[in-house]
């Protein structure tokens, strides 16, 4: 491989906005029953007249809120095993389909999915169907961006990012071995190449855990140890998951358990 890219010259590879997402159509909601939860299944109107889908669950006793960001393959319908690893929290769980996945309407850009992480955070803020208690927010992956923009723009009361992104720039360096970084390239789409989560990690005070698998090579677990070790905040943790791969973690008892900590003790 080495020989053929040193003769063939530079290789460019280019990333745009289309190759950020992985939007799916899917069945409705009824066709997914959820225990241990009352199930809601609402629409969100955003600021730009988009129509998003969500679930909220709403448990009995809960005295917070979990609004969750999923990553670029993220449906509400495949979420068993998220909703599983909350499911003995005292904790309500709002998610949504980002626009242009499952049934909501549009075409995902990075601009629109941060409208439609505003528009998650005014509905858990202000037209739930129960009281939501503290709000906060669990960004997985590209989702790890949404909860660290919304950090930037609203107030929450703690944060959970799993298998995070560092900065787009770095996590294409880490994609390629170091001994071909001479030869290929990537052609960055702008609105990608801007996204970043140091700066605004930086600046998060409030309860923060960290979640990463040992075994992610999409996300490498040391770009969760440097966002760990840029935060101020004072109450902070950073779980490593044995044998945990980038999209499995929620199956992994460890997972859920760092969720019951990290809520036991805020």
């Amino acid at each position: 491989m080495v020989l053929f890219l040193m003769i063939g010259g530079c290789t460019t590879i280019e990333i745009s906005e289309s190759d950020a997402f992985d939007p799916h159509v899917t069945i409705s909601a009824d066709q997914f029953p959820i225990h241990s939860y009352t199930l809601h299944d609402l629409k969100i109107e955003t600021e730009d007249n988009e129509t998003l889908d969500a679930w909220f669950l709403e448990r009995e006793g809960a005295n917070k809120t979990i609004i969750y960001y999923g990553g670029n393959g993220f449906l509400m319908m495949k979420s068993r095993p998220l909703i599983n690893a909350y499911a003995d929290l005292p904790v309500h769980l709002l998610m949504i389909d980002y626009r242009g996945y499952g049934r909501s309407t549009g075409e995902p850009t990075v601009d629109g999915v941060k409208t439609d992480a505003k528009a998650a955070y005014q509905l858990a803020k202000n037209n739930l169907p129960v009281e939501p208690g503290p709000i906060y927010v669990h960004g997985h992956s590209m989702g790890s961006f949404l909860a660290t923009y919304i950090a930037d723009s609203v107030d929450v009361a703690g944060y959970i990012l799993e298998s995070p992104i560092t900065d787009v720039d770095s996590w294409t360096k880490r994609l390629v071995p170091a001994l071909l970084r001479p030869f290929v390239r990537f052609d960055i789409e702008d609105s990608i190449k801007a996204q970043n989560n140091i700066e605004p990690v930086k600046r998060i005070k409030e309860p923060l855990l960290i979640i990463g698998g040992e075994q992610d090579e999409i996300t490498p677990f040391r770009m969760a140890e440097e966002l760990h070790e840029k935060s101020p905040s004072r109450e902070k943790s950073l779980v490593r998951i044995e044998n945990g791969n980038h999209n499995d973690l929620p199956t992994f008892s460890a997972y859920k358990s760092s969720l019951i900590d990290f809520f036991g003790d805020n």
